[in-house]
């Protein structure tokens, strides 16, 4: 009876973390269905499952960093078959304010016609929405990947390849 509980419990908390892994499943159905938009579709979704960061604790003070996160999405996208590079403004030189914003770069072919994607996230949502001018502060203020938009955008990769070099100032 203590082996079966054993087993259950094993089951019970495995098999939530494997399924809020990364669907490379999905990934392939979507560059395969020839439209944009399930990419883009793909990517908010991925983006949503993953959005808590990771807290690092200094001793002091805790803070929430998305770093390893887009680079956990980055290169299980670099390992997918039809994707041609991905990459992110890791380098890029960013104003410390808070929300802080990134962006995700995607190089892919889609219909034999190449394809380079890149998709805004903002680093945290504030809890002050504009009611007509009236800002409230109505709820707690979160550490949250939020999607803002998807767009192409040729010539990104190459870019912060580039910039991580110093080949830009």
């Amino acid at each position: 009876m203590a082996g079966t509980m054993k087993a259950m419990m094993i089951v019970f908390f495995v098999i939530p973390f494997t399924l809020h892994a990364q669907n490379a499943a999905r990934f392939a159905r979507a560059l395969e269905s020839g439209r944009v938009q399930a990419i883009d579709h793909w990517m908010k979704r991925e983006l949503k499952a993953q959005k808590k960061g990771v807290l690092i604790n200094n001793g002091s003070t805790a803070y929430t960093v998305h770093h390893p996160t887009y680079d956990s999405l980055v290169s299980f996208l670099m390992e997918q078959p039809g994707l041609l590079d991905a990459a992110w403004d890791r380098c890029q030189t960013k104003p410390a304010i808070w929300p802080g914003h990134s962006t995700v770069g995607l190089r892919f072919m889609l219909n034999g016609k190449l394809h380079e994607r890149c998709y805004n996230l903002q680093e945290g949502i504030p809890g002050t929405p504009d009611f007509w001018g009236f800002r409230a502060h109505v709820r707690k203020d979160r550490d949250h990947v939020k999607f803002l938009r998807a767009l192409a955008c040729p010539g990104f990769i190459e870019q912060q390849r580039k910039i991580c070099e110093g080949a830009y100032p």
